[in-house]
């Protein structure tokens, strides 16, 4: 069996299901006749090209999704450039900007929200190390990449009631939800014998 082909004729038809099939043929049936009608009488022409058009526009759908997530995946992209998340830490290479903490740099994380509201992201992870700098993770390519996990494994102690609360933040605002413990105070424990 041959894989598919992202653009293939065969996408067009197979694999839409029944209520997609039954919808195309009967578009397919009330297209013709309309047409059918609008040349027999001569008018009502430009109804019937619309009603061909939208079934023509229904028969390639299955080709425009893949174009819009293309599409999407671009946008988002050049918007919020890739984020690499690997055992050394985590990398945001935006453009000619590059963002670059080690997970043992990491002192701490904080999530930022913003009032952008749904149609913007309004979500985002801050990672910093002690010189100030850090990294910027948009909550959809956190998801996408499981940051959340990683940092449950790298940083222990996440605060994930402090993480619901920001979850649930409508305004802009910045939660704190991890922090490098501070060493114990007094001698090191090689020079404590």
């Amino acid at each position: 069996m041959r894989p598919e082909k992202a653009f293939s004729l065969r996408a067009l038809f197979v694999g839409r299901g029944w209520r997609d099939g039954l919808v195309l043929i009967a578009g397919g049936i009330i297209a013709v006749a309309s047409i059918w009608s609008a040349v027999r009488e001569g008018r009502g022409l430009g109804w019937a090209i619309g009603v061909a058009a939208m079934v023509v526009v229904y028969l390639l759908a299955p080709w425009l999704k893949p174009l819009r997530a293309r599409n999407e995946a671009a946008r988002r992209e050049k918007l919020y450039g890739k984020v690499t998340i690997d055992d050394w830490g985590v990398t945001r290479v935006s453009g000619k900007v590059r963002e670059a903490v080690a997970w043992t740099d990491v002192v701490w994380v904080a999530i930022e929200t913003t009032e952008e509201g749904r149609w913007a992201e309004d979500f985002f992870y801050l990672l910093g190390d002690a010189d100030g700098r850090g990294v910027v993770v948009p909550n959809f390519i956190a998801i996408e990449s499981n940051l959340v996990d990683t940092m449950h494994a790298q940083l222990p102690g996440l605060d994930s009631k402090q993480a619901a609360i920001a979850i649930g933040s409508t305004s802009s605002a910045i939660f704190k939800i991890w922090e490098r413990p501070e060493p114990p105070a007094g001698k090191p424990s090689s020079l404590a014998n």
